[in-house]
This record gives C-alpha cells, structure tokens and sequence, in this order.
C-alpha cells in the first residue's frame, strides 16, 4: 500500500501559457450555488446537450467513434451515453461528469471522452439527476443513479467488449465516483473494477481546510461562499452529518478498494481534498497522485498544457494498469 506524489514540472513556454488561462479565469465571474443561477445553469445545459449532441455526434462518427443511449431500468432509469471505439475495446470506462451537481450531462463530456474512445476504450458516461431544490432533488439522487449507472455497467460488460472496467469521475464526478467504488465494494462487487480515476474530485462535503480558507481572489469558484455551497447539497445536515461517509467518501472505510489515480491543480482550493483523500487512499491501496502547478478546478476544460498532459498521464496510467494484468 503506497502512495506515490508526481508534481509536473512545465518548461517556460508552458508555464506562460497557463498563466494566460489563469489571468481570463480570475476577470471571469464566479460559480455559486445560488437557486436562480442554478435552475438558469440546468436549462443551459440542456441547450448545451443538445448543440453539443449536434456537433460532436457526426464528429465522433467520422473517426470511426458511434453514440449509443441506453437506460438502466429500475424505478428511476438512468440515462448512460455510450462511446464506443472503432475496434474492440481494450477496456471500459464508467465516466461520472463534473458541474458541481447541479450542472452538466454525459454529453457535454463527449469531448473529453472522445480521447479514450479514440484509444480503444468504450466509455459509459452517467447521466445522473441534477440536483435541485425546485423539484426536491438532492445528493442522495444523484448517488443512487451512479451506482444504478455501475450496476448496468457490471451485468453488461460482455456486450459492451468483456474488458476490464474502470472508474473515472471529475469534479463532483469524482465524489460520487469514490461513493460508487464504496458502495460496490460493500456489495462484494469491486474485484470488477480494474481502477479509479479522481480529477480534481470533492471529498468532504463540510469543508477541507484550503476550502474554508478561500478568498475572492479564488479563481473559477466564488471562495468565501464556498462551505456554505457545499452545505446545500444536503440542507438537512449539520456539519457534522456532512462528514458522514455516506456522504463525504473522505470519512469512509477505503479498504478493500483498487488502485487509483488522483489529479488536482494546486491553484484549486479543492486541491487538499485530493491531497487528504490520496493519502489516506493509499493507507488501504496503491494511489498517485499527480499535483499540477499553477492549475486551477477544471482545468481539463480550458485547453492548454495542464488539460493535454492530464489527458495523456490518464490513458497511460490506464495503460498500466491493462498491462499489468494481460
């Protein structure tokens, strides 16, 4: 059990260029979770989903990448957005999206995706439900529509190429991908899953130090509302509720679990969740974790250095993994 720290060293002409990123994110407005915005901000996803679907669809099939919608059945189904590669898969990828619960969809991941897809992996992205206090939706439907998401995953992994499977998530994404692996792993079904893979994921939903200590110079999230932010998303928790593991995978049992990946940007005041959670990951199982300098949330989103880097250390890590076990 170890846990390896890899810090990315960018020559000058890089370092410049994320600098150019980091100057447009700190004159862009900052995210909250503020009720308004957030039903405004799903309704512009949708619009988003469906321009995207329109564009990146006829994209992928040009190289030889095709899109398929399932559901998982059940009293919710699930939507899942199915990438797969022109040949036949050396493994899958159970992809959960990012957007802060309360934003973005499978779809909007298909750019993203489309790098895996292109290298041989059919990837499976969960379109779980969005948060929203409107329509009395809140953490624990989102958790259960990505364990649904993986159970279908699990039962149909000869139709979709007999690979191994891994799981992947970012942002929010990556919390609900730890809540996932738990959860499989209680249900003795983890020996299934390959790997993890964590970007720049939330881990405790009561606030890691670096996330109470955020200030307004906070790049892409406003800082000083930001524990409170987090809160909404169970507002029937206490702080010390909000640390429950069912919740705030930081908190939970992690023996048992496969090896993983962590990637967070130390410009991120999320960065300490994936410093606490790699650590203490790697107490139970193998873990890397990956520090990317100068780097803010998202970073995979807006181009440059950190985002191409982050896309090849992912599939070489996966490729690792593969081998190890052929």
């Amino acid at each position: 059990m170890t846990l390896r720290v890899h810090t990315v060293e960018f020559p000058p002409a890089q370092l410049a260029a994320q600098r150019r990123i980091d100057a447009v994110l700190a004159r862009a407005p900052r995210l909250r979770t503020d009720p308004w915005r957030v039903e405004a901000g799903q309704r512009l996803s949708v619009w988003l989903d469906a321009a995207a679907g329109r564009v990146t669809v006829p994209r992928l099939k040009k190289r030889g990448v095709t899109v398929e919608i399932v559901q998982t059945e059940g009293d919710h189904p699930v939507p899942l957005r199915i990438l797969h590669p022109a040949e036949t898969p050396r493994a899958i990828v159970l992809d959960i999206h990012g957007g802060g619960w309360v934003l973005g969809s499978a779809g909007l991941n298909d750019r993203l995706n489309a790098h895996l897809a292109h290298h041989g992996f059919c990837v499976v992205s969960v379109d779980y439900r969005l948060l929203s206090e409107r329509r009395g939706i809140y953490i624990d439907a989102a958790i259960a529509d990505c364990l649904a998401g993986a159970l279908w995953t699990l039962t149909h992994v000869d139709r979709l190429g007999a690979a191994p499977v891994f799981i992947a998530g970012e942002s929010a994404g990556g919390h609900l991908a730890a809540l996932t692996a738990v959860a499989l792993r209680d249900l003795g079904l983890i020996d299934r899953v390959r790997a993890c893979v964590f970007t720049y994921g939330v881990f405790d939903l009561s606030g890691t130090p670096s996330v109470r200590a955020a200030g307004p110079e906070t790049l892409l999230f406003n800082g000083p509302t930001m524990r409170a932010d987090l809160a909404r998303l169970a507002p029937d928790r206490d702080e010390t509720a909000l640390r429950a593991p069912d919740v705030s995978p930081l908190y939970a049992d992690l023996t048992g679990l496969p090896p993983a990946l962590f990637l967070a940007g130390e410009y991120d005041p999320l960065f300490e969740d994936s410093l606490l959670m790699a650590t203490r990951w790697g107490q139970a199982s193998d873990a890397d974790l990956i520090r990317v300098p100068e780097a803010p949330h998202g970073f995979l989103h807006f181009g440059g250095p950190a985002a191409r880097g982050a896309r090849t250390a992912i599939r070489r890590w996966l490729d690792a993994r593969i081998g190890s076990h052929d």
